[in-house]
C-alpha cells in the first residue's frame, strides 16, 4: 500500500494525497466560458464524471455542475489516481461536448483544484458549499430545485430536518478564491 504523500509540482500548488480521505474538487472552464450552459451539456458532464469515477473505483459523494465550473466531493481508494481521474474527466467531456456541438480542438478546461477533507466539520462545510453553489451563482433560490446537484438526493436520504440541522451547524466555509469560481 502506498504511503501518504505530499507532492509538489513545478507549476501547480502542492497536492496532499492521503489514503482513506475524501477530496473536495473544483474545476473551471477555460477563461470561465459557459460551455455547459445547456441542460444537455450539464447532463453530459455529470455522466462523464459518474462513469469515470465508477471505472476508477472512486465514490461520487456530492456534486454541483454549473455552466462554467463544477464542484465535487469524492472518495478515493487510491488518492494517487486523482490527477489521472480529473484528466480523464476533462478529456472525455471535452471530446464529447465538442463532438455534440460540432467543434474541433476547442479547449474546454482551464484547471482544477483539490483539497483533502480533514474532518467531519470540514466534510459537512464542503458538502454545504457544493449544494448551495447553484444558489450563490443565481441558478435557483432553492437548492432542491436544481437538477444538476446532489442536494435532492441528500434531501430524500436524510430528510429536511436533518439536512437543515447540518446546514445550520456546518455553514458552507469560505474557500480560497480559486475555489470560488
Amino acid at each position: 500500500m502506498k504511503k501518504d504523500y505530499l507532492k509538489k509540482y513545478k507549476h501547480a500548488p502542492v497536492h496532499l494525497f492521503l489514503n482513506g480521505y475524501q477530496y473536495f474538487i473544483t474545476a473551471g472552464t477555460y477563461l470561465k466560458q459557459h460551455f455547459f450552459a445547456s441542460d444537455q451539456g450539464k447532463a453530459l458532464l455529470l455522466q462523464v464524471i459518474q462513469l469515470t469515477l465508477q471505472k476508477n473505483s472512486a465514490d461520487l459523494i456530492a456534486w454541483a455542475i454549473l455552466s462554467n465550473h463544477y464542484h465535487l466531493v469524492i472518495g478515493l481508494k487510491d488518492p494517487f489516481l486523482l490527477p489521472e481521474i480529473i484528466r480523464k474527466i476533462h478529456s472525455k467531456s471535452s471530446v464529447e461536448l465538442n463532438k455534440t456541438e460540432k467543434q474541433t480542438g476547442r479547449k474546454i478546461w482551464q484547471n482544477y483544484w483539490d483539497r483533502c477533507i480533514r474532518d467531519e466539520k470540514d466534510y459537512y462545510c464542503k458538502l454545504n458549499y457544493v449544494h448551495f453553489n447553484p444558489v450563490k451563482h443565481g441558478y435557483t433560490e432553492d437548492p432542491s430545485e436544481y437538477r444538476f446537484s446532489s442536494y435532492g438526493l441528500y434531501l430524500k436520504k436524510m430528510g429536511s430536518e436533518q439536512l437543515e440541522r447540518i446546514v445550520t451547524e456546518y455553514p458552507a466555509d469560505q474557500p480560497d478564491e480559486k475555489d470560488d469560481y
